[in-house]
Order: C-alpha cells, then structure tokens, then sequence
C-alpha cells in the first residue's frame, strides 16, 4: 500500500494506491469518519465486486447498504441525482450517511454531486474502478451532473474524504476501457510528466495488459500530478488546474454532440488531444515532431485521433455552452513541448473553425 497526500488544509485527503478492501474501516477511522450509516453506490453490474467493500464495513461496525444506477452517462443527471437523494430520504437515520462510489466517473460525479447537496454536503469516498476514474475523475473533488448537450454543467467542488485505489479491480477492464483511461494517462505526459510519456511509449504493451508494475507506475505518477495540482490550485482559480483541461475543449464538445453515446471520455479526449496539438503547431507553440509523437502514440493505444461525421455545427454550439467558454472564446490548453502546457483563450476563430472541421472529416 502507499499514499499520496491531496494538501488542502482542512479538506486533505489520501489517495490510498493498495491491492485490498479489508482495512477499509482502519482507513476511515484515521480520517475521523466513525462506523455509521453507509451508502454504497454503484452499477448493476458492479453489484457483486462491491461485495467485499460491503463486508469489510459491515465488519467494521458500519451499517452498509448499497443504491444501484444504470451504467450509463444518462445517470449523470438531475432526475438520478434525484432519485438517489429520495433513497437517502427513506433511509434516513439520525446519523447522516457517508457515501461511497463504487464504479467509473459516471458514478464518482454523481455521489460527489449528491453528498454536495445532499443535507448541503455530507461527507464521500471515492472508490474508483476503472483505470480513467483512479487516475482522474475520483480526485480532485469536481461533481457534477449534465444537461442535454452541456456536460458537468451543473456542480460543485466537494472534496471526498478518502480515494481507494485498489488496483487489482482494473484486471478484469475490457480493452476498450483500458485504452479510455489511457487517454487521460497520455495526457498526464504531455502536460507535465516527459518521463511518463516515454514511459508509455516504451511500454505500451505491458500498459494495455495492465501488467501489475506497468499499472502501478501508470497510477502513482497520474496521482501524483493530479494531487499536486489541485493542492495548488483546488478551485481551477489560478490558471494551474485548467492545465488538466489538456483535450477537453474539443472533447466534451464531442460527447455533448453525439449525445454521449459514441464516445466513451477517453477516447474524445484522445481526439481532442490531437486538434489541440495541431492548434498548438499552427500558432508556432510545439514542433511538428512532438505533435506525431503524441498522435503515434494515441494511435498505437487503439485510441482514435479523428472524430469523421459528427456536425461542425453541433460541435460549435456545445463548445460555447461548455463551462471553458469565457469571455466568448473557448479556452484551450495548447502543448509546448513533451511535458508542459500553455491556457490560452486567444485562438483566432477562424483557426479553431479550420482545424476542428479537419478532425470531423
């Protein structure tokens, strides 16, 4: 087991990088979170593998119940928030309910959201179960819920208590989610981590098999940066955090207009990853040869560099109702090199126009 410390004064956390659920319950005692009510909220499909995070609070002295949500982005809404906020109403004790998300992002966005709102805030714990959420989504504390062609356009910064990674979970990820959480580790490297990109360039494969010393070195550095960047910068006001943006203009525009079913996160990203460094190249901040290293490497990933069919249109009209639209520009987060990023809302429409029609053809 090893920890990564989320320095937020009052609102500190651990990343907690461990291969078991049983000292679950000593974890929560050193956060001051005593045996109480729990909600475990998760997939369908998850039901069984949250099984030991079940019995290991129940042995704990913690009265542990579980709340089930499709496996779908559509469950990151108001009406599900809703939903799982009634259930909390029934069950209501006198104690308030600490609430756990078991699952991928979807589930992480949507337990943060509700224990923001819920009594307005009770506390969480994310345990992530999927490559993309251990090394982003769960940290960080961002919830939030869509609207119709406007992704986590409703939310707040709730920070979790505790995040567990437990990384044996991720064995049994189908490639394709495998290759979405890659995405945002690819993303890591080209942000701020050079040795993290070599890394995956060199071993790509064993990355893709999540080979136990591939993962952990996957995981622990992507932690690493996402917890001292937040550390500094927890509520994206100083420009530093927008730096994780790296891809997400043009991403979330693309799932917002295809409705959040073409795509998983990952691999929008990864197409968005590519406009942005083709931006990047045409105003003079990276050279070409970095932009084909990152475009050979999401392509050697299995991940997709075009986004062939979707609207200009659509996409347009979802960026300026994205949350980075300021000042009426997107803002952008534009590599410089392998390992460092510029946030700029100063690209000239018209190229923005000519190379996001490129990544839709």
């Amino acid at each position: 087991m090893s920890r990564i410390r989320v320095a937020l004064g009052a609102r500190s956390y651990d990343i907690v990088i461990t291969d078991s659920y049983r000292d679950l319950p000593r974890w929560l005692h050193r956060v001051r979170l005593p045996a109480g009510p729990a909600w475990i909220i998760t997939h369908p499909a998850l039901a069984q593998r949250a099984a030991p995070v079940v019995q290991a609070l129940r042995q704990g002295g913690w009265d542990a119940k579980t709340i089930l949500v499709p496996a779908s982005e559509q469950s990151k809404s108001l009406a599900m928030a809703e939903r799982v906020a009634h259930r909390l109403v029934q069950g209501a004790g006198l104690r308030p309910p600490v609430l756990f998300a078991f699952g991928g992002g979807v589930v992480g966005d949507l337990t943060g959201f509700v224990a923001a709102v819920y009594r307005r805030g009770v506390p969480y714990v994310q345990v992530p179960t999927t490559l993309l959420a251990q090394v982003d989504s769960a940290i960080g504390g961002k919830t939030g819920v869509d609207l119709p062609g406007a992704k986590n356009f409703l939310g707040a910064f709730h920070q979790p208590r505790l995040v567990v990674n437990h990384l044996g979970v991720l064995r049994s990820l189908p490639l394709r989610q495998r290759r979405s959480g890659l995405s945002e580790i690819i993303k890591y490297g080209v942000m701020a981590d050079a040795g993290l990109f070599a890394y995956l360039e060199r071993h790509l494969r064993d990355c893709l098999a999540l080979s136990p010393a591939a993962v952990r070195r996957m995981v622990t550095a992507s932690c690493r940066i996402k917890a001292r960047v937040v550390s500094r910068d927890e509520r994206e006001t100083t420009g530093l955090r927008a730096q994780l943006n790296f891809g997400h203009t043009l991403g979330h525009a693309l799932e917002a207009a295809t409705g959040y079913r073409r795509f998983t996160h990952g691999e929008a990203i990864a197409v968005g990853m590519c406009a942005a460094s083709a931006v990047a190249v045409e105003a003079g901040l990276l050279a070409p040869q970095a932009e084909a290293r990152i475009v050979r490497l999401l392509l050697a990933a299995g991940l997709p560099t075009r986004a062939r069919g979707v609207s200009w249109p659509k996409v347009r009209a979802a960026m300026r109702l994205d949350k980075k639209f300021l000042r009426g520009r997107p803002r952008w987060v534009l590599p410089t090199r392998i390992g460092k990023v510029v946030v700029t809302e100063q690209v000239p429409p018209v190229v923005i126009e000519r190379v996001v029609r490129k990544y839709l053809t």
